[in-house]
Parts: structure tokens; sequence; C-alpha cells
């Protein structure tokens, strides 16, 4: 296992980033609230009697409060406050919304299940059980009650630098039971297995360390993992929205050792953890794309929303401009 820390949490960047977002929402909110002081002011004055005095004109003038309000934000002030957010991020390669209905995903689940564990068999797809959905983030977001799982469709080999982010609400969560899972021969273990997921472990005195960023490639012997690097090692509470990203970057520049790249693990856009990932070899025609489910372990009830693959880095800019526009919306 190979772990470590390249660069210190938070950094310099972060806090001029965060400076940025907040003025431009403030810029946008004070824009809403000043237009809507004037509708206000506009509507009272139309609404005074044209053969009226003066002193009933003014009776039915709406003068503003004294005290400071908080304005409402319609919905098409928020959407344009998350354009600007998302303006310096580029476009997934591959995203899952939901928003109560599953496109390019099926449900998934495993034959022969003893309880929620299984002793190894691929998920297949069934007709007869039905997605759940709940209030998520950005609309309805999947719900998994712990009898199935979900496979993303469409996903392609993710052999260089990556980035996966999604938000994520446990109701339980197990050791070793993948939030999610991708890559190729899941089963084929010392042979041409290859992949990522992101879990829970506990320690042998008892600390659980959630989440963590796993990575094998077996054809490389590679074994690796990032975990929370700070004192804190529990990241993910039950019953609470997360947003996780993982990011793998595999240029020649990122200081890994041959056959690895350095990984890199947020939580709420917030860089908890870094070191060493494997370099992995998934095939195109065998890669696997798993939320809440694998060939063995055991199953558990969460939400998903938002899940967002890109096939390239994401800075830590552009990690902070895609969590602020959610909770911003």
């Amino acid at each position: 296992m190979c772990n470590g820390v390249k660069k210190e949490a938070g950094g310099v960047v972060r806090p001029l980033v965060s400076v940025l977002i907040v003025l431009l929402v403030a810029a946008v909110l004070i824009y809403e609230a000043v237009q809507s002081r004037t509708k206000q002011n506009n509507d009272a004055q139309e609404s005074v009697p044209v053969d009226g005095s003066s002193a009933d004109a003014l009776a039915n003038v709406a003068l503003p409060g004294l005290g400071p309000e908080k304005p409402e934000v319609d919905s098409s002030s928020k959407e344009i406050i998350k354009d600007v957010l998302l303006s310096n991020v580029p476009k997934a390669d591959y995203s899952y919304s939901f928003n109560g209905k599953l496109t390019d995903a099926v449900v998934v689940t495993r034959a022969g299940d003893v309880g929620r564990f299984n002793e190894g068999t691929y998920p297949e797809t069934s007709e007869d059980v039905f997605p759940l959905f709940t209030e998520g983030v950005e609309g309805d977001a999947l719900y998994l009650d712990g009898s199935y799982g979900v496979a993303l469709q469409g996903v392609e080999p993710l052999n260089e630098s990556y980035t996966i982010s999604f938000w994520f609400r446990a109701d339980e969560l197990f050791d070793w039971s993948p939030f999610l899972m991708i890559g190729s021969h899941l089963m084929d273990v010392g042979g041409s297995q290859s992949y990522l997921s992101i879990n829970r472990k506990t320690t042998e005195e008892g600390e659980q360390v959630v989440p963590i960023f796993n990575t094998i490639d077996a054809a490389l012997n590679n074994s690796c993992e990032v975990r929370p690097s700070m004192e804190q090692k529990k990241w993910v509470n039950l019953n609470e929205w997360v947003y996780i990203t993982i990011c793998a970057d595999a240029s020649a520049s990122s200081g890994a050792a041959e056959g690895r790249a350095m990984g890199y693990l947020y939580l709420n856009s917030e860089l908890i953890g870094s070191g060493e990932v494997s370099l992995l070899n998934m095939e195109a025609e065998n890669v696997y794309a798993y939320l809440g489910i694998s060939c063995y372990d055991e199953l558990f009830r969460a939400s998903y929303d938002e899940v967002h693959i890109w096939k390239q880095l994401l800075d830590e800019s552009q990690i902070s401009s895609m969590y602020t526009a959610y909770i911003a919306s």
C-alpha cells in the first residue's frame, strides 16, 4: 500500500478562489435585490390614484423597511449564479443526474447473494427491481435500499488522468463496500484485475477511515490507496450529504513513480488526502462502473446525485466551483 501527502490540504489557491466565488455570488444577489426593490417601488407608484391628494398618494406608496433584508433569489437568478460558477469547468465526459429516472444507467443485482454478501459474481441487469428516488441536491436523487446497485453505462477506460465527483448520503456503511467502483476483470485477482473504488475501512484500533480512494492493478502488482491525511479520519457521517471528488494526475510532471499517478481526495471541495495511486490498465471491452455494488461486498443503503466523470485532471479552483455551484443553487 502506498500513501502520503504531496501538498498541504487547502493551500493558498483555495482561499483566493473562495473569495472570488463569494464576490461573484454576492454581486448577483445584490443585482437581484436592486431589481426587486425597483420593481416594488414602480408597482407601488402605479397604484397611486390619479385624482387623490398628495397625502393619499403617500399613504399608498410602499416605503422600504429600515432593517436589512435577505432577498429571495428566483430560479432564473440561481441559474445565472450556477452558470457563472461553472464557466471555468469543462464539460464532463460522462454525467448521471438521475432526477427521478435512470438515464444511461440500469439497476443490477447479484445471483446467489447470502444476505447482502456474495462469494463472487458480476452484477446483472434486473427487470424485476425498480429504482427508487429521494430528494436530492439537484431534483430527485437515486436511492439504493440495500437490495440492488446501479451500473453506469458508456464509461470508457480511465487509464490516464481522470476526475470523478458525486454527491453521496449514506444511511449505513460497511467496510470494503464500494460507494463507487470502475474497472476491468474485477474478479481476476492476481491476473488482469484493474480498478478504482471508494470505500470505508476500520483500523485494528477500531477507528473508521472514510472515504478511502483505492486503486489496484494486478498486472503491475500495484495496490495503492489515498486516505485522509489529517488528524480527522472519518469524514463521512450517516444521513449527511457530502460531495466526494477523486483525481488522478498521470502527467510526467506529477512526480509519481513509474506505473503510478498522483492521487487526490477531496470532500466538499477540501483536499483531505493525497498520495500515489496505481495507473490502471482497463480494457475497452471489459469496463464495469458500479454505484453501491461490487462482485463480492455487502450491499448498503445510500443516495447518489450528480455523478460526473472527466477523462482529465480538474484543478482545485474547478472542483471548488463545482461544489459551490450546487450549494448556491
